[in-house]
């Protein structure tokens, strides 16, 4: 059954797509969970307070900063940055967590089967095996490639859809239906949901597919460059493209791994859709076409 009692939600990257959604979400669910947003900048969290935001400083860099920012905290949301600093900065954060008495901890992870051997995924799948053997009630929440990495990563390219696996499918779901099953489970807490693992993935598409999606929704031609792992390395070499300039060199790195593994078929097994949004949500998921419709204007200004 789901907790009754009002609760103190920290939640961490309250300034990005998904924690920002997750903060929305939770205040649409007034007298169930009290969203207190985290940032690592002073000026935010002042700014926020000075707009009657419940609002606390957190560094995930800096430990010193979790005793104060976790005072009087039920629960927590908690996401990282692309990099290898997820396991150190979970691993700390955790421990404050069990300190200062939190209930409860939501950790948003990968699609993974936990064997995975591509950097990124493998640090996550660390973090989950650290959180559960926390004393913390836990539960953790598995998606697949976001939408919105159309607008950055999986960016279009000169007008193009570039898919460096060949025709291969991998699963897709929007960043307000993972704040929605995130914010739901927060806000009913352990009773319900403590152990359990949530992965979201709505629909299963490759280039091609996304491409003729995005056709679609845009009324405007969107052609698919349709590569293998060693053809986008080629031209990443010679220049021809880029990886996104703020990221992370090991980050970078381990997506051309997990590109060349679903290239290879090693994530095959993972290419399936899940009912989790329609089961814990009542409603349909966002497919690709709606949310491309919705985002029209940002994903005609990558291509112009």
């Amino acid at each position: 059954m789901p907790d009754t009692d009002t609760s103190r939600v920290l939640v961490l990257g309250a300034t990005g797509r998904t924690g920002s959604a997750v903060v929305k979400a939770l205040e649409a669910t007034p007298g169930r969970a009290v969203p207190v947003r985290a940032s690592r900048r002073g000026t935010t969290v002042e700014q926020w307070i000075k707009e009657g935001k419940d609002a606390v400083r957190i560094d995930l860099d800096d430990p010193g900063t979790f005793p104060g920012a976790l005072k009087g905290i039920d629960r927590v949301f908690l996401v990282t940055g692309y990099t290898s600093a997820m396991n150190h900065q979970a691993k700390t954060l955790v421990d404050a967590a069990e300190d200062a008495g939190v209930s409860f901890l939501v950790h948003l992870g990968v699609f993974s089967d936990g064997r995975s051997t591509d950097p990124h995924f493998a640090w996550h799948e660390l973090v989950e095996r650290y959180i559960a053997g926390s004393r913390l009630a836990w539960a953790h929440v598995h998606p697949h490639v976001f939408m919105e990495n159309l607008l950055g990563i999986n960016r279009l390219r000169d007008g193009r859809m570039v898919w460096p696996m060949g025709d291969k499918r991998v699963g897709w779901v929007a960043a307000d239906d993972i704040a929605a099953v995130v914010a739901k489970v927060l806000a009913e807490g352990p009773g319900t949901h403590a152990g359990k693992d949530y992965y979201l993935s709505t629909d299963l598409l490759n280039g091609a597919e996304v491409a003729e999606a995005l056709t679609t929704a845009l009324g405007r031609e969107i052609p698919a460059l349709v590569l293998t792992p060693d053809d986008l390395q080629r031209m990443i070499d010679a220049g021809l493209d880029t990886v996104p300039a703020d990221m992370d060199a090991a980050y970078a790195a381990s997506t051309l791994i997990w590109a060349r593994e679903v290239y290879e078929g090693r994530f095959d097994h993972l290419a399936v859709t899940t009912g989790t949004v329609r089961d814990l949500l009542g409603r349909e998921p966002v497919h690709l076409g709606p949310w491309a419709a919705a985002h029209r204007r940002e994903l005609l200004g990558r291509l112009s």
